[in-house]
């Protein structure tokens, strides 16, 4: 399995985009630089796929779609079908998702995929959540759902495989803690 350079333990920084979604108004040289290479767009998916390097963890996927230096592969369907269902539903949602992960050119497969939000910081807030008083999955749903704002509840409750109403149960469970924890810590300023 090879890595790209600059890739971070192993994994790569991938960014996946939808061939489809740049508009030449908004995008213009982007969608030139297409234009230009487009016998290399033939994609069963409808989706290329960019291999950068971790210094592009701060640009948006659209900003390393437009970058010239770094080729762009039509996304094969086996590497999409790869895909934890939650990233696929990031990407069908967005039509663009950056990723750490391994990519296994012969079976064309992703492998140790975290998407690029699902670091560090996401788990910092999820452990603080639940030092809080909250449980595991009522943080997690809370900062996914109304932190976050990656999925609407029937879109986290299907990639969970759980029902729509106990993951509602969850955020509104931490709602209602959150809520009363910043009414203790109101109150113990106002003493």
């Amino acid at each position: 399995m090879a890595t790209q350079p600059g890739s971070d333990g192993g994994r790569d920084l991938v960014t996946i985009f939808k061939t489809g979604s740049v508009d030449r108004e908004d995008y213009p040289e982007l969608a030139e630089h297409l234009l230009e290479g487009r016998t290399q767009l033939a994609a069963e998916t409808g989706y290329l796929m960019k291999f950068g390097d971790v210094s592009h963890r701060g640009l948006t996927p659209f900003d390393v779609a437009s970058l010239h230096d770094i080729p762009a592969y039509p996304l094969p369907e086996t590497a999409l079908e790869s895909l934890p269902a939650h990233v696929r539903a990031d990407l069908e949602q967005n039509g663009a998702v950056q990723m750490f992960a391994s990519y296994d050119r012969e079976r064309h497969r992703f492998e140790n995929i975290a998407l690029a939000w699902e670091e560090q910081e996401f788990l910092e807030r999820i452990a603080e959540l639940v030092a809080g008083d909250l449980s595991l999955h009522e943080a997690i749903d809370w900062t996914v759902v109304e932190e976050a704002e990656r999925y609407t509840i029937a879109q986290w409750a299907d990639i969970r495989g759980v029902t729509e109403d106990a993951v509602r149960s969850n955020v509104n469970s931490a709602r209602e803690e959150l809520l009363a924890e910043e009414d203790r810590e109101s109150n113990e300023e106002s003493s």
